[in-house]
């Protein structure tokens, strides 16, 4: 690995991982303030629309996202190849999302009788609607900032949304739903107001970078190089794959979300109970055990354009380097988060959010932590080797086998029976992924 690479890679990583854990603590913020303001029931309503986000997510923008910063990565692409891409890239995803907008606000009731069973949510998916023309445009643009290695320009975006999203239902909370009684799809405009305002700022950013780069080519460079034929074949060659694995995966993880309250409804035989248990999991617990993610997502962000930028020029020393020491950073972040959980995890529960079952259910997920934040890593590092395939296969797995641990487990012993699928899944998940990466670097 080059010293440009590396300083390239430890850089970018650095800004995400600022911008990350700021925005995290910003998240928290938003967390306890929406516990504070509606309770865990409705906190349970707002986690349940989130499926249907990340179907629509990985169709219109995940795969494209993902595929515009591995094309403009290449070496053998320049500028104007990159805002050809960028280009073609944001016609196809708004195109998508467009779409998907018009599906979920008109088949909002349907969707929240038949798939959520929850009439509570139909409010919701119909303001969730209006934010998916923006989530494409901002996945494109951070896909391209991120492709070019600035990051820089995503990092203020993901700051800027949090800021957004705080902001705007606060400011609902306190004025036009002043005598409302709190509901959940008031944090939903908050996720309208974010993507809207982090889109924009992207946008901003672009438009300044692009002009920046007209004034420093030569006349006629700022052209295509080649046809919008070959471009649209370029990323769609990647991102159709990477969109049938997002959305394979998506749609099991979806399954998976849906499933855990009507399971808890079995064990408890209260409907309310099993809302009020799944929204502190959900809106409490898991975000809490993600939040050193920021740390390894950053990571994982980074390495993408690096190693398929490396294995382009078939540098496999570099590769191997660069996995070792991002495995290396993803076990210490790991153990020590599951250290600080194991013995602060009743304690921060309480402390965030006033919450001794959240702080119970954080001490027992505790050693979930290396295998997490690992897998993660592992699989972005999948990506860039081209193996994509292979990573959709192992993922399936992993979530199949919490699926029926959900199925079997859960209506019989609770929660207890998420967290043994959960540890038998990124154990399984872990290990074949070092397995087909040691053999790939090979």
């Amino acid at each position: 690995m080059s010293a440009s690479t590396q300083k390239s890679i430890i850089k970018g990583t650095l800004i995400l991982t600022i911008a990350g854990i700021l925005s995290r603590f910003l998240g928290f913020y938003n967390r306890i303030f929406l516990t504070n303001l509606f309770g865990a029931r409705e906190l349970g309503i707002y986690q349940m629309i989130f499926p249907v986000y990340m179907v629509i997510f990985s169709f219109c923008c995940q795969g494209i996202q993902t595929a515009l910063t591995r094309q403009i990565a290449r070496p053998d692409h320049n500028i104007s190849a990159g805002s050809c891409l960028l280009k073609h890239a944001v016609r196809i995803s708004l195109f998508l999302s467009i779409l998907c907008s018009l599906i979920t606000f008109f088949l909002a009731k349907p969707i929240s009788y038949q798939l959520l069973r929850a009439t509570e949510c139909i409010p919701c998916l119909k303001i969730l609607s209006l934010a998916f023309p923006f989530v494409s445009l901002k996945g494109c643009l951070s896909g391209y900032f991120i492709g070019i290695q600035k990051s820089v320009e995503t990092a203020w975006g993901q700051l800027v949304e949090q800021i957004a999203k705080i902001g705007s239902v606060y400011l609902l909370s306190v004025t036009f739903f002043s005598m409302a009684v709190p509901k959940a799809y008031f944090a939903v405009w908050g996720i309208v107001a974010g993507e809207i305002v982090s889109c924009l700022l992207l946008l901003s950013c672009y438009l300044y970078h692009h002009k920046q780069n007209s004034k420093q080519t030569i006349s006629g460079s700022g052209h295509c190089p080649r046809s919008s034929g070959f471009y649209c074949r370029e990323l769609l060659t990647d991102a159709v794959p990477l969109t049938v694995n997002r959305l394979s995966l998506t749609g099991l993880q979806c399954l998976e979300s849906i499933l855990i309250p009507h399971m808890l409804n079995l064990y408890l035989k209260n409907g309310d109970q099993a809302l009020i248990l799944y929204g502190t999991l959900t809106g409490m617990v898991l975000p809490c055990i993600m939040f050193p993610t920021t740390l390894t997502s950053s990571l994982s962000t980074m390495l993408l354009p690096a190693i398929s930028s490396e294995h382009t020029k078939e540098h496999s020393h570099a590769i191997s380097g660069i996995i070792r020491k991002s495995i290396c950073f993803c076990l210490i972040i790991g153990i020590l988060s599951s250290l600080f959980l194991l013995f602060f995890g009743n304690w921060s529960g309480q402390f965030l959010f006033q919450s001794a079952t959240a702080g119970e259910l954080l001490f027992r997920f505790a050693l979930l932590c290396p295998f997490i934040y690992l897998s993660a890593c592992l699989a972005s590092i999948m990506n860039g080797l081209g193996l994509a395939g292979k990573n959709l296969l192992y993922s399936i797995i992993s979530i199949a086998i919490r699926i029926i641990c959900i199925l079997t487990l859960v209506p019989q012993i609770g929660l207890t029976g998420y967290m043994w699928g959960m540890m038998l899944s990124y154990l399984l998940q872990t290990g074949l992924l070092l397995i087909s990466i040691r053999h790939r670097s090979a």
